[in-house]
């Protein structure tokens, strides 16, 4: 028979952990990165001689490609609110975007679904109300089992407002920059619109610098920089060995290569970029 844990038991087993991830382990500043990867390549045990400039370097480097191929982790998915102006095609984006998935203009059916007498509301009123015979009561549309009772005349409806959507919606090429950050629809809008824009937004770099991943492909970035410096010059370790930059590199290298694939398989499939 299990052995019943007490709230005080309980709290005092908690304590024996607490605190142990924020002893040297949450890293909050670029200073505080660099000191780690520092440690992580063997300082102050031995001399580690990559310059601050190459630190923090490498850390930006990886912190940019962590954004840009870790999604979920070095970027998050977000949706923004952007005015369409009339006659305006290009549009400035905020640069913390790192791709645009999609767009789409607000008032795309004609107007609004709910407004009285437009071509989309008197198309879709009979066929709402009668579900193509099977009467509306007020609390469910269709009895028919044939036709998926309540759940299937409203995905059917659901289907038949997305077609009407295409069929009726303004419709637009968009292309985005994701160097200049700028947002292009063709052709230039009719009147003003808001936008909503599917986007991927970059993770801050301070939040990156505590994931796993990252930090196993910046300590690897930097120890092959290190080692490839290395391996301009003989040196002799003191007691009679010597270093093998050769080594050291492919070791460096492979673990790089780990950090970068496993990114890539942490990553969501159907990523897709607008243009």
């Amino acid at each position: 028979m299990a052995e019943e844990i007490k709230p005080d038991q309980y709290k005092s087993s908690c304590d024996r952990y607490a605190g142990v991830g924020d002893i040297d382990d949450t890293i909050t500043a670029l200073d505080e990165m660099k000191a780690y990867v520092l440690r992580q390549l063997g300082s102050p045990t031995i001399c580690v001689e990559l310059s601050d400039d190459q630190l923090r370097d490498v850390i930006l480097d990886s912190v940019r490609y962590v954004q840009r191929y870790y999604l979920n982790v070095g970027s998050h998915r977000d949706y923004l609110i952007m005015e369409v102006k009339r006659g305006v095609s290009h549009y400035k984006l905020c640069q913390e975007l790192e791709s645009v998935v999609s767009f789409e203009i607000s008032n795309g059916l004609a107007g609004g679904i709910n407004d009285l007498f437009t071509v989309t509301h008197n198309l879709l009123y009979n066929e709402m109300h009668s579900m193509n015979g099977w009467q509306f009561s007020g609390s469910c549309w269709g009895n028919n089992s044939s036709y998926g009772d309540i759940l299937g005349s409203w995905n059917a409806t659901l289907v038949w407002l997305k077609e009407l959507k295409n069929d009726f919606s303004p419709a637009y090429q968009v292309k985005f920059n994701n160097l200049t950050k700028e947002l292009s629809l063709w052709p230039s809008p009719k009147k003003d619109s808001l936008g909503l824009i599917e986007v991927y937004k970059r993770q801050r770099a301070v939040e990156i610098f505590n994931n796993p991943q990252f930090r196993k492909l910046v300590v690897a970035s930097a120890g092959k920089i290190w080692a490839n410096a290395l391996s301009k010059y003989n040196i002799t370790i003191a007691g009679g060995g010597a270093l093998n930059a050769g080594t050291l590199y492919s070791n460096y290298k492979e673990d790089y290569d780990k950090a970068v694939e496993r990114i890539d398989k942490e990553s969501p499939n159907g990523y897709f970029f607008v243009g």
